[in-house]
């Protein structure tokens, strides 16, 4: 549950198109030293989404590292959650009956998705739906890639862990409040709203994938933990960590991280890296349909 935090939306917003081949954005890097070939991830899939692009697969074979969020094998177990933290203790009766709603109709535990902060219960709620979509962890690209490093045994490093992770979940403004509301008050767009997602990402399209981002009401607060202070804590371990002194590096976090001002790509050329988009992006025609709704 805590391999990934997936993007500012929710952590695990993704649906397949099959409309259009894979083909998303990658970056590189470099200053004369090392070089860091940089992809979005979505971290839910299925088959589809593969083959990935040969802008990013053609360094795989004289890499020195495979840079992810996480290292998905590491042994976590997560602490006892105080009783007042819980979703049951901070959710709305409005709110609440959605959840019920949806714990009847995804057949969940009402129980289980109460008895934990509010941040977990959104993760809960999102995973059903991808799966009831045929999505899966597994096949998602940070783990596929995670596997095939591991295969062939080229290090793997992560940038905060999944103990980290934890933390800044269990740091979020009334412990995740909004993302679980915003996951329940517009949860009839989702379905919409990650097919957008997922052809964008495909397509490589970054202004669709702003949109989408700029889209999502989530407080401030929570979008600076969640997306802007994670971004520019990697940005500062790439530019200045020991390891990554010489080189080249494959890096590949969730799709949100890699767009706008606070994007990673944004955030290295300000640490001094020359950063270029390495393919191209396609158009795309979908159009938010969180755009025209009101803030929760």
């Amino acid at each position: 549950m805590f391999r990934s935090l997936l993007t500012k939306a929710s952590l695990l917003l993704t649906f397949f198109s099959t409309a259009t081949s894979a083909e998303p954005q990658v970056w590189l890097a470099k200053d004369p030293q090392r070089q860091f070939v940089m992809m979005g991830s979505i971290h839910v899939g299925n088959h589809q989404l593969y083959p990935l692009p040969t802008a990013f697969t053609r360094y795989w074979p004289d890499a020195d590292g495979l840079i992810l969020e996480a290292n998905i094998q590491k042994h976590f177990e997560m602490p006892a959650i105080p009783e007042a933290h819980f979703t049951r203790k901070l959710l709305p009766p409005d709110d609440l009956r959605k959840l019920k709603d949806l714990a009847a109709e995804y057949q969940l535990s009402t129980y289980h998705l109460l008895e934990g902060p509010p941040w977990l219960t959104a993760m809960q709620l999102q995973m059903a739906q991808s799966l009831k979509l045929g999505l899966t962890p597994d096949q998602g690209i940070d783990q596929t890639l995670f596997y095939q490093a591991q295969k062939e045994s080229l290090p793997i490093y992560e940038l905060e862990g999944i103990a980290e992770q934890f933390r800044i979940l269990n740091s979020l403004p009334d412990h995740g409040l909004d993302l679980l509301q915003v996951t329940l008050r517009e949860w009839h767009l989702l379905e919409e709203e990650l097919q957008c997602l997922l052809t964008a990402w495909q397509t490589g399209n970054n202004a669709v994938l702003t949109e989408l981002s700029q889209d999502i009401a989530l407080s401030d607060d929570t979008e600076q933990r969640l997306l802007i202070r994670r971004n520019q804590n990697w940005a500062t371990q790439l530019a200045h960590g020991s390891q990554y002194q010489k080189g080249t590096f494959l890096v590949v976090v969730g799709a949100y991280h890699m767009i706008g001002e606070y994007g990673l790509p944004a955030l290295l050329k300000k640490q001094g890296f020359t950063v270029e988009q390495i393919n191209t992006a396609q158009p795309v025609s979908c159009q938010s349909g969180l755009a025209s709704q009101p803030p929760p």
